[in-house]
């Protein structure tokens, strides 16, 4: 359920399915939404199917990239992928934990909802994205379909943090979860989690999700912190340049 909603959360303007397999395109930098990701049960040769990728993505001007699951991983999948030249990258974590209402009011701190063009000039202060990377991360918020929330959060009218949830039943995403530099360290980023968490949990979630790069030790740090554990892992596979 939650590779599922992930997926839907953090869509690609274009997709297909082959034998199982989701492939997304979506330009920018994105790796979830511009690889493949094996989903469903399949049914032709393996090595055929990586060829057929490989020919489509090169069609769209975009490296071929594998995004395999724990979930569905198996040793003939791993091994016909490294056996086609493809060797694991950015490894990554899928986390979770129930969600609990935070009643705790924090003074001089305001958390808005915003609308998308308010909310893309604030996360731009804290993330520097280029300006075309940042049209097709506005074109992959359009696509989404379950509800989804914009958030910021300002100190006496100072912006600090920001953060995106969607809810789709009773899982709720976590998202663009940046705080500004100057203000790290200071609780922010939870105090946005928890305003996320009351929307979601007001729309009938009760169990929430995020998904952190293995290498971002700070993050994984803040969110043991805030009671997550690590429910499954998924590791990227490219082609050496050259090949």
């Amino acid at each position: 359920k939650i590779e599922q909603a992930a997926l839907n959360a953090w869509p690609a303007p274009r997709q297909m399915l082959y034998d199982g397999w989701l492939l997304r395109f979506a330009g920018g930098p994105s790796k979830r939404v511009n690889s493949v990701t094996p989903f469903y049960p399949s049914l032709l040769p393996l090595a055929e199917k990586i060829s057929v990728c490989e020919t489509i993505y090169a069609a769209q001007g975009q490296p071929c990239l594998f995004r395999i699951s724990d979930l569905v991983e198996n040793e003939n999948l791993k091994h016909g992928i490294k056996a086609a030249g493809y060797m694991p990258f950015d490894p990554t974590f899928v986390l979770g934990r129930s969600l609990v209402m935070d009643a705790e009011r924090h003074p001089n701190v305001t958390v808005l909802e915003m609308p998308l063009e308010d909310w893309f000039r604030m996360r731009s202060q804290f993330v520097r994205v280029p300006a075309a990377d940042q049209q097709v991360h506005g074109a992959i918020l359009k696509c989404i379909v379950p509800e989804k929330v914009l958030m910021g959060l300002f100190y006496e009218g100072h912006p600090v943090a920001c953060g995106m949830g969607v809810a789709e039943g009773s899982l709720l995403g976590f998202f663009s979860i940046y705080t500004d530099a100057r203000w790290r360290r200071k609780g922010y980023a939870g105090m946005i989690m928890s305003a996320l968490t009351a929307w979601g949990i007001e729309r009938g979630a009760t169990f929430g999700y995020l998904q952190v790069e293995g290498e971002n030790s700070p993050a994984l740090a803040l969110y043991d912190r805030l009671g997550f554990e690590r429910c499954y892992p998924y590791t990227y596979y490219m082609k050496a340049q050259g090949e």
